[in-house]
């Protein structure tokens, strides 16, 4: 199978384009027990600001000379050994190497051109229901470069492993997932997810996530910790659901301490080069004592093409001035059902913004007041998908 993406993304920080090819192979089974997995992934620059400041797209090649270090690249982002079987009338998965892995316990993937990956060991053991899943990985890769990185702190220093575990059930009505993780030395998590489908058309989730300072992370300068011991982030949301349109509400809370003189965020990773899984908000409306609201709509208004707003608004007091931050954007979606086209999925998304002036990621506050931030982006991507064999 090989899928091409081209990927579009520009705001009034510095912008990059950006076209991707992908090409996958998956074997079948030897012996219905071992297999392999092989992903390539290549980048073509299209274009970029003179002040280039990767947003996931492009990567940033330190050792071009010059302004711009906005640079293609190729990797072989997955190849992993893989194995199935059973026993009890449970089904077993392992993979060995390097992979992707999307809401696996704690950690997750994120892609643009192409996804983050990482090196190690995952296993699934399903049955009627019930699901376990684990995983061990030492080194990963971005979405926008080819190099495998060691973990790592906020300071630098390497951090030998990540673990993490994940208990789930699901049936008709109900879906839930109890995970836990830790980097060596560093953080410890907690998550809980659940979501209830009492009707066909509305859906109630939440979603609880804790996460405390290990040694290696107490260790740090305050400058370079998130928080302080604890830090805590609660979401709930709901969905309605009709056959030509949706809506969703949500809202969430934060909670993060740490010493005075700067913003304390619920750090969303748990090392340096990795990503955490995170399916209640984004990473912007988590600070230390923020409430967040949140609105999803979509409607469907030919069988081909889907148009939607997207809002966000959060607040949090810092220093004695109330802080406000949101977004708007507009969508709109189209997949074609023309056979010559079926594959093909394309999104636009554009909007303003409004955040805080900071310093270090901290609001800069006079005369009791912080100064606002506006902002306008865009994204387009476009994404063919066929088969060579």
């Amino acid at each position: 199978m090989t899928p091409t993406l081209l990927s579009f993304r520009r705001s009034t920080a510095p912008g990059d384009w950006g076209q991707g090819l992908a090409l996958g192979y998956q074997s079948g089974y030897l012996a219905d027990i071992l297999g392999v997995n092989l992903d390539y992934y290549s980048a073509v620059k299209l274009g970029a600001s003179d002040a280039f400041n990767s947003r996931g797209v492009l990567y940033n090649n330190k050792l071009n000379d010059g302004k711009d270090n906005a640079a293609g690249f190729s990797k072989i982002g997955q190849r992993y050994i893989k194995l199935k079987g059973e026993v009890g009338g449970a089904t077993l998965n392992a993979q060995w190497g390097r992979q992707t892995l999307r809401d696996y316990g704690v950690i997750s993937r994120s892609t643009r051109l192409s996804p983050s990956s990482y090196l190690g060991w995952s296993g699934r053991a399903t049955r009627a229901g019930l699901s376990f899943r684990g995983a061990y990985i030492e080194r990963s890769t971005a979405r926008n470069s080819p190099e495998s990185l060691r973990l790592q702190t906020n300071d630098g220093r390497v951090i030998g492993h990540l673990a993490t575990a994940e208990l789930g059930y699901k049936n008709d009505l109900f879906n839930g997932q109890l995970a836990y993780g830790e980097s060596q030395d560093y953080l410890r998590r907690q998550i809980l997810r659940l979501v209830f489908s009492p009707d066909e058309k509305l859906t109630l989730g939440s979603q609880i996530y804790t996460t405390q300072a290990l040694d290696g992370y107490q260790a740090m300068a305050l400058s370079k910790r998130h928080f302080d011991r604890n830090a805590n982030h609660y979401a709930f949301d709901a969905k309605w659901q009709e056959p030509r349109w949706n809506l969703k509400l949500g809202i969430a809370h934060t909670q993060a301490p740490k010493g005075e003189g700067a913003l304390r965020f619920y750090p969303r990773h748990i090392t340096k080069d990795s990503r955490g899984t995170f399916m209640a908000n984004v990473e912007a409306y988590m600070a230390d004592g923020e409430t967040m609201l949140g609105m999803e709509a979509e409607y469907r208004m030919t069988p081909e093409f889907t148009a939607g707003l997207l809002g966000s608004h959060g607040q949090f007091d810092y220093q004695g001035a109330r802080v406000r931050l949101g977004e708007i954007n507009a969508f709109g979606r189209w997949t074609p059902s023309h056979h010559k086209l079926k594959n093909l999925t394309v999104l636009a998304i554009v909007g303003p913004g409004w955040s805080y002036n900071h310093q270090n990621n901290t609001p800069v506050i006079a005369d009791g007041r912080y100064q606002t931030s506006h902002s306008l982006a865009a994204e387009f991507i476009a994404e063919y998908r066929f088969k060579l064999f």
